[in-house]
């Protein structure tokens, strides 16, 4: 009987402590939460703009870009793609100077760069051997 008791008295000692734990976890993870969600949450078309090029990889993108694209309108997706686009134009700007003139090292370590950064390592290494040969200092 005795023995019976104290094995109560340990699972209600138990529940206790895995209810205070869920509780602390609960408050410290609801503390932590990005400010950037409640800006999201609070229609801020800025905030959604910064959320969307963050989660761009996720499979869940096009779910809420679509989801975006009903509240803020479809100028939000160009928006969302403006740096990438940049990037793009800029890649066209300067092999296009690269064209007129090809040893301009400048423009072929900018390319190099790009290139890196939009992780297309094998053109960005060409780039830079090109530079090199030009300019052995560089790295």
């Amino acid at each position: 009987m005795k023995q019976q008791e104290n094995i109560k008295y340990q699972i209600s000692i138990g529940v206790f402590v895995v209810l205070y734990l869920f509780l602390i976890f609960n408050l410290v993870s609801s503390q932590a939460i990005s400010p950037l969600y409640f800006q999201f949450v609070g229609n801020n078309k800025n905030s959604a703009i910064d959320l969307l090029e963050k989660i761009k990889k996720f499979p869940e993108f096009q779910k809420i870009l679509e989801m975006n694209k009903n509240i803020y309108g479809i100028t939000i997706e160009k928006e969302v793609y403006r740096q990438e686009n940049d990037e793009i134009s800029m890649i066209n700007n300067l092999e296009q100077q690269l064209r007129i003139n090809p040893k301009a090292k400048d423009i072929l370590y900018r390319l190099y760069l790009l290139y890196k950064e939009k992780g297309n390592n094998l053109t960005a290494e060409k780039y830079l051997k090109q530079a090199q040969e030009l300019d052995p200092t560089l790295k």
